[in-house]
């Protein structure tokens, strides 16, 4: 009974202070309990256990001129050759449709927005005098009908459409001025700037 620690004799003496051999059993009991060992705690089940923190990758050293690459396992392909850059095309000006009135009514709205006149006699002598073994008298007789529906382009001009037949027309162009483009029909143009003559009938004045 004297075997028991200092605890279980400090209870037995107060249980017997206290009431008897009731007292006694249960402070035995309850020194007991205080002397057994404590369980120890349960384990964390399975499934609730932290799971192991992953090692870092391992980093390869940066290749320097000490440590050489390390050949690829496939060799890239070789680029496709360059291919040839499309050939230029000329570019072509598009040239609108005419659309003013036509024939010597086309020749009048040209006069009336100032880019013909009327030719004059002269004109027509200096067209003669410039062209070599030509004498410039030769045709007085018949300057009338030279000068019948003839004119003297001043500036850029398109000719209008229809300079057939009798509806054809003569046009003078003084030096420094260009050529008019369009329909010629069976008009004829005289040309300062290259003394010569552009027209069906030119071999027949």
């Amino acid at each position: 009974m004297f075997t028991r620690s200092p605890l279980t004799l400090c209870a037995l003496c107060f249980a017997i202070a206290l009431g008897g051999c009731d007292s006694v059993n249960k402070a035995f009991e309850y020194a007991s309990q205080r002397e057994r060992p404590q369980d120890p705690p349960a384990a964390a089940p399975a499934d609730t256990a932290v799971p192991p923190r992953p090692s870092p990758p391992a980093v390869e050293p940066t290749p320097t001129e000490s440590t050489p690459r390390r050949a690829s396992a496939v060799a890239s392909p070789a680029p496709p050759p360059a291919a040839a850059p499309p050939a230029l095309k000329p570019i072509v000006p598009v040239v609108p449709a005419y659309t003013g009135p036509e024939g010597e009514a086309g020749l009048i709205q040209g006069v009336r927005d100032g880019y013909l006149r009327e030719a004059r006699r002269s004109d027509l002598q200096q067209w003669q005098s410039s062209q070599r073994g030509v004498d410039a008298r030769r045709d007085e007789s018949s300057s009338g009908f030279a000068l019948h529906n003839a004119y003297v382009v001043l500036k850029p001009y398109r000719l209008p459409t229809g300079l057939y037949g009798a509806h054809s027309a003569r046009f003078y162009v003084p030096r420094g001025v260009e050529r008019p483009t369009g329909e010629l029909g069976h008009s004829v143009i005289y040309d300062f700037n290259t003394l010569t003559c552009n027209g069906a009938t030119c071999n027949f004045e």
